[in-house]
C-alpha cells in the first residue's frame, strides 16, 4: 500500500477508536446526571451548538494538520532515506541523498552521505587495485575472444541441456540468414543466441547420435569425438564435429560443435569427377587409336611405305591429342581433392552393435552378432551407415517376413566383409536394385540420400547372395574398406572444467536448472528476459499502429547487446504531427519496410522461452494483442513491468517515469523514444531493479509478479 494511505488510514482508525472511547464515557456520564443537571448541560449546549460546533472543527483541522506535518517531515522523508540508502548500497554508489524533513531527519542524510562518499573513495580504491590485478588477465581474454572470433570454423559451446552458452562471428554467419526473404527461415529454424536451444538450429535427432556415440566412446576410451553432416541456412553443408566438455569427476556437462563449411570443397570434388570422366573417355580413345595403329603396323611388317607413314601419323596425332589432353587436366586440376565426407576411423563390431542396439529397440526383431577374433577397422560417416543398416533390416523385413537375422565380420586382405543373414529366400535381383535407388527412411526420419549414395560416398559395395556353405541361407554383404590397425584421429584433448569457475568465460549456465514450465518458482537473476519497447502512431492502442519494434536479451543478469531485435514498420497510413516531433520517425522511413503481419512473428521468435520486460508494458502488450488477428501470433509470455517493480523498491518516490528512474539509479539513457534505445535503458533498469527487489524479499518470478498486482499502477487499463 502507498505510504500516505497507510499513514491516513492509521490516523483515521486511532481518530475512530478515539471518538468511540469519548462517546463512550460521555454516555457513563451522562448516566451519572440527575435530571435537573441533564436540563442545564442541554440548555448550555442549544445556545453555545454554534461555538462548539466550529471548536470541534477547528481541533480536527489543527490535528489534520499536525499529523500532515508529521507525515511529510518525519514519516515519507524516513522512507525514502530508507529507500534512498538501498540505492547507495545496491546499484548507484554515486547516488546522494537529497530529501527535505526534519532536523534530524536531514542530519541523518548528511550523515549517510558523508560515509556514502568515504565508502565510494574505498570503493574506488578497491576497483583500481582489482582492475590492476586483472590487467593480464584481461589481455588474455581479449586474446582469446579475438582468435575465437576470428576461427574460421564455426563453434557453439552447449551445456547438457542444449542451451547455448558461447558462440563465435562465424557459427551465427552459417546459420542465420541476414538479409531478404531468408529471414523467414530463421523464424522456422531458431536462431543463434545464449541461452537459446541448439535444437532450434540443428536436427535434434543427429545430436543425440552424436552424444550418444561419445558416451559410448568415452565407457570404452576408445574415442570422443563424433562427426555428422548438417545443413545451413543457406543451403550449404556442412561437417560438424561434437567434442564433450567434462566436469573434475569426467561427467559430461556440455560439448563443444564445431562446424566447417565443405560445400564448395564438395562442388570441387563433383567438377573434378566430371573432369575425371571425361578424361577416362578421351583418354580411352586415343589409346585404342594408337593401339589399333601398332597393332597393324606389328601385324603386317611390310606393309607399303604410305600406309606405314599414315599409321605412323595416326599414332602422332593421338599422342598429341593424348598429351594436351593431359597438360589441361594437369592445369585445371593438379591433385585430386580428399573425400568430403566426415569419416571417422572405428570398429565395425562398435558398429554392427550399435546397430544391433537401436535395431532391437523395434518389439520383435533379433539380431545375433559373431564377434571376429580380430578388431577390424573401418572408415565410416556412423549416423549415415547406422542408418543404411537400419534402412536394409526394415526393408528385409518387410521383403521375407523375417525378424531374426545373424550379422558376422569377416576380415579379408584389404576388405571387410560385413555379413547379414537370414533363413529364407534370398533377394531377387530386381528388388535389390529398387532398394539401392530409393531413398532412405526409416520411421519418417533419415537421410536424403539412397543406398547406392552412401554406399558411393564409402568406397563400398552391397550386394545379395546366397549362402552355398549353409542350407537355406541367404545374405546380404557389405564390402568396405579396412583402414588396417586404429590411430588416434577419434580422440581430442578434452576440456575437463576444474571445481572452480573457469578465468576466461561464465561456465555457470553448466550449472543452470534446464527450461520448465513452472519459471513462476525460478529465482529472478536465472531467468532469461526479452526487455522490448515500442513506439506508435499514438497513444490509442484501437487507433493507432505501430512503427517501430525494439529488443534484447538479459541472459545470466547481463545485457547481450550483439543480439537485438531493432525494426522500423510500414503502418500503411500517414504519421500524426504529433508523433513524428515525439520520436523522430518520418513517413519515408517506413515506405519500403515491412508490415506488422511480417515483423510480429520474427519478433515472437527473438522472444521465445524468455520473460518480456517492459517500462508500461500494459501499453505495449495492448499494442500487441490488438495485432493478434492480423500476424497470428499472441503472446504468452510472462511479462515484468519495471515501472511496476520501481513502485515497488521506491514507494515513498511519486515519479516512476523511465527518466525518473534512470536518474536514481544512475543509468544513462542513450537514444531515447526510439524503440532499441528505450529497451536498452529499460533493461539497465531492470538488472538493478533485481538486487533492490531482493532486499525486500521478492526473489521468485511470482513473487514479483504479485507485488506488481497490488501497486496503484496495476489498476491503469488501456
Amino acid at each position: 500500500m502507498n505510504p500516505i494511505n497507510k499513514f491516513w488510514w492509521f490516523v483515521a482508525t486511532s481518530a475512530v477508536i478515539t471518538l468511540v472511547l469519548l462517546f463512550s464515557l460521555a454516555w457513563l456520564f451522562w448516566q451519572q446526571l440527575t435530571p435537573a443537571e441533564k436540563i442545564i448541560i442541554d440548555t448550555i449546549s442549544s445556545k453555545n451548538f454554534i461555538y462548539i460546533f466550529s471548536a470541534i472543527l477547528l481541533i480536527a483541522g489543527c490535528l489534520i494538520f499536525v499529523f500532515d506535518g508529521i507525515l511529510h517531515v518525519y514519516i515519507l522523508p524516513a522512507k525514502k532515506l530508507t529507500g534512498e540508502t538501498h540505492i547507495i548500497n545496491s546499484v548507484n554508489h554515486s547516488h546522494r541523498i537529497c530529501i527535505e524533513g526534519s532536523r534530524d531527519i536531514m542530519r541523518l542524510a548528511e550523515a549517510i552521505n558523508e560515509g556514502a562518499e568515504r565508502y565510494e573513495n574505498l570503493q574506488r580504491n578497491v576497483d583500481e587495485m582489482i582492475h590492476f590485478a586483472r590487467t593480464e588477465s584481461e589481455k588474455e581474454r581479449n586474446i582469446l575472444a579475438a582468435v575465437m572470433s576470428e576461427l574460421p570454423e564455426g563453434i557453439l559451446i552447449c551445456n547438457s541441456e542444449g542451451q547455448i552458452i558461447l558462440y563465435n562471428k562465424k557459427a551465427r554467419q552459417l546459420f542465420e540468414s541476414r538479409t531478404g526473404l531468408k529471414q523467414e527461415q530463421n523464424l522456422q529454424n531458431g536462431l543463434v543466441g545464449i541461452g537459446r536451444s541448439v535444437f532450434g538450429i540443428i536436427e535434434k535427432k543427429l545430436l543425440v547420435h552424436a552424444l550418444d556415440e561419445i558416451a559410448a566412446g568415452l565407457k570404452e576410451a576408445n574415442r570422443n569425438v563424433s562427426s555428422f553432416i548438417t545443413v545451413s541456412r543457406e543451403e550449404k553443408l556442412l561437417r560438424a564435429e561434437a567434442v564433450p566438455v567434462l566436469n573434475h569427476l569426467k561427467q559430461i556437462t556440455g560439448f563443444i560443435l564445431i562446424f566447417e563449411d565443405i560445400t564448395e570443397q564438395l562442388e570441387k570434388e563433383s567438377r573434378f569427377d566430371s573432369l575425371l570422366l571425361s578424361f577416362t573417355r578421351g583418354v580411352r580413345a586415343s589409346i585404342a587409336g594408337i593401339r589399333s595403329a601398332i597393332e597393324v603396323v606389328l601385324e603386317y611388317p611390310d606393309i607399303k611405305k604410305e600406309q606405314l607413314n599414315e599409321f605412323t601419323g595416326i599414332i602422332h596425332r593421338e599422342s598429341i591429342t593424348l598429351g594436351n589432353m593431359i597438360d589441361e587436366t594437369f592445369f585445371n586440376y593438379s591433385c585430386r581433392f580428399n573425400s568430403m565426407w566426415p569419416l571417422v576411423k572405428m570398429s565395425a563390431a562398435d558398429l554392427i552393435e550399435t546397430v544391433k542396439k537401436k535395431a532391437e529397440e523395434k518389439p520383435g526383431v533379433t539380431i545375433h552378432f559373431l564377434k571376429p577374433d580380430i578388431p577390424c577397422w573401418i572408415k565410416v560417416d556412423t549416423y549415415s551407415m547406422i542408418t543404411a543398416f537400419l534402412f536394409l533390416l526394415e526393408e528385409l523385413e518387410n521383403e521375407t517376413g523375417q525378424h531374426e537375422f545373424r550379422c558376422s565380420i569377416e576380415c579379408k586382405n584389404k576388405f571387410i566383409m560385413i555379413n547379414i543373414m537370414w533363413e529364407g529366400n534370398p533377394l531377387k535381383i530386381e528388388t535389390f536394385r529398387v532398394l539401392d535407388k530409393k531413398i532412405i527412411r526409416i520411421e519418417k526420419e533419415g537421410k536424403p540420400l539412397t543406398l547406392k549414395e552412401i554406399m558411393k560416398h564409402h568406397e563400398a559395395e552391397a550386394f545379395s547372395f546366397v549362402d552355398r556353405n549353409t542350407a537355406n541361407k541367404s545374405c546380404i554383404r557389405l564390402l568396405l574398406p579396412s583402414t588396417g590397425e586404429s590411430v588416434s584421429e577419434n580422440t581430442r584433448n578434452l576440456t575437463i572444467l576444474p571445481e572452480s569457475r573457469p578465468v576466461f568465460y561464465d561456465f555457470d549456465l553448466f550449472n543452470q536448472p534446464g527450461q520448465v514450465p513452472e519459471m513462476d518458482n525460478r529465482p529472478l537473476s536465472e531467468l532469461i528476459y526479452t526487455v522490448f519497447d515500442t513506439e506508435t502512431t499514438g497513444l490509442n492502442p484501437e487507433e493507432d499502429e505501430i512503427i517501430s519494434v525494439g529488443a534484447i536479451r538479459i541472459v545470466n543478469g547481463h545485457l547481450l547487446r550483439d543480439e537485438s531485435f531493432d525494426q522500423l514498420v510500414n503502418p500503411g497510413r500517414t504519421l500524426p504531427f504529433e508523433s513524428i516531433q515525439f520520436h523522430g520517425i518520418e513517413e519515408h522511413m517506413l515506405q519500403n519496410q515491412p508490415s506488422i503481419e511480417q515483423v510480429l512473428p520474427r519478433f515472437g521468435k527473438f522472444a521465445e522461452g524468455t520473460v518480456l520486460v517492459a517500462h508500461n508494458a500494459a501499453f505495449d502488450m495492448r499494442m500487441l494483442q490488438m495485432k493478434e488477428s492480423k500476424s497470428k501470433i499472441k503472446f504468452i509470455n510472462p511479462v515484468l513491468d519495471t515501472m511496476l517493480l520501481s513502485a515497488i523498491v521506491h514507494p515513498a518516490h511519486t515519479d516512476h517515469n523511465l527518466e525518473a528512474i534512470a536518474a536514481r539509479l544512475g543509468v544513462s539513457i542513450i537514444g531515447r523514444h526510439t524503440a532499441l534505445g528505450d529497451a536498452i535503458a529499460t533493461g539497465e533498469l531492470f538488472t538493478k531493479l533485481i538486487p533492490l527487489l531482493s532486499k525486500m524479499g521478492i526473489y521468485t518470478l511470482k513473487q514479483a509478479r504479485e507485488a506488481s498486482r497490488k501497486t496503484q499502477f496495476a489498476k491503469i487499463k488501456y
